[in-house]
């Protein structure tokens, strides 16, 4: 033998997870599915509370034991220097940030001192709801000075996506 192995071909229709009690195991990790919601539209607010922005997303997950890593992103215009705000994601009434760390003012902020700026602003959470019911996931912005800010400006597509991943 010249040490060869012989090549093999596996070739399947359908892979099924392992069920126990009749229920699908997943592997720790694993990705059981994928939702993405879209906004295209300015989104305006001089509030000092919490508003929505309009970029959301539902998803009903198929375990409960399941996490969702959330992550959206949008384009940021503060109108002016010095003003600034910040951004967080809410679960249904639950806002996300404050769930997690006590204190929290948000998930991102967005500021310049000097001048007005129009960036990208990115925000990311593992979230644990412990549910199967449907979740409405939505991404929220307030004003530090109670001037008016904006988010999803210049025409950029706001995006959220929630990814369903096995506990």
């Amino acid at each position: 033998s010249n040490g060869d192995f012989p090549m093999s071909t596996l070739s399947v229709d359908t892979i099924q997870g392992k069920t126990t009690a009749g229920t699908v195991a997943m592997p720790s990790g694993s990705i059981i599915q994928v939702v993405q919601g879209t906004a295209l539209g300015t989104s305006t607010s001089s509030s000092t509370s919490f508003v929505t922005s309009g970029i959301d997303v539902d998803i009903t997950p198929k375990f409960a034991s399941s996490k969702i890593l959330v992550q959206a992103t949008t384009c940021c215009d503060n109108e002016a220097a010095g003003r600034q705000m910040y951004l967080t994601l809410y679960r249904d009434s639950t806002r996300l940030d404050s769930a997690y760390v006590s204190g929290s003012y948000g998930l991102g902020s967005f500021w310049n001192g000097g001048e007005r700026t129009i960036g990208n602003v990115s925000i990311h959470i593992l979230d644990t709801p412990n549910s199967t019911s449907q979740l409405h996931y939505e991404l929220y912005y307030r004003s530090v000075p109670g001037t008016q800010v904006e988010v999803n400006t210049q025409s950029v597509s706001g995006i959220i996506m929630c990814m369903e991943i096995a506990g």
